[in-house]
């Protein structure tokens, strides 16, 4: 793109500059996001960096961007996971021992009636007094059956949550490359 040039020996306001756009960003084609067999679930394992997860899967650990935009990852050190010296340091910056054992907050725990329908989901931000009312077999129950979640086990979750990720199979890699070269093309 052309950018307004700063060089101290310009003649005009009008002179340009010729300037990647480091901004520019491909994503995957919808048509390949929407075909589930298009991806292998992988979970990512302790301190696993996308260099080395792409080597792994493609023998290439320059494709890492590969791994990153096939899930949608933008910036690396907030969506990929933290690994375990990272994951403590952050920890212990952030909370006080003492308030990592507090409780961040309440989770219901499932809640099946007697034909085994589900009544409540698992994992649903509750408060602590939180129950639910319902009819089994024409009999009104009531049940309150929640789990405290402290701040540890949150931050924990929240870091695992991350390790699911999806790999773009290798026998796709090829059309991805060229479709990104057409798409990024200067």
């Amino acid at each position: 793109l052309n950018y307004p040039s700063l060089a101290n020996d310009r003649t005009s306001v009008y002179d340009y500059q010729t300037v990647k756009n480091i901004f520019k960003r491909a994503v995957i084609r919808d048509d390949i996001f929407d075909e589930v067999t298009a991806f292998t679930k992988y979970s990512i394992v302790g301190d696993e960096r996308p260099d080395q997860v792409a080597y792994d899967f493609y023998k290439d650990s320059g494709l890492d961007w590969v791994v990153l935009t096939t899930n949608n990852i933008v910036h690396v050190r907030d969506e990929w996971p933290m690994g375990n010296q990272d994951f403590l340091t952050y920890l212990n910056t952030k909370y006080t021992a003492e308030e990592l054992s507090n409780i961040h907050h309440y989770e219901t725990k499932e809640i099946t009636d007697s034909r085994a329908r589900v009544i409540q989901r698992k994992g649903l931000y509750v408060q602590s007094d939180h129950s639910i009312t319902y009819l089994d077999n024409g009999v009104t129950k009531t049940a309150s059956e929640i789990t405290q979640v402290t701040f540890l086990e949150n931050e924990t979750n929240l870091n695992d949550d991350k390790r699911e990720i999806n790999i773009l199979r290798p026998e796709l890699l090829d059309m991805l490359l060229t479709d990104v070269s057409d798409i990024m093309s200067y």
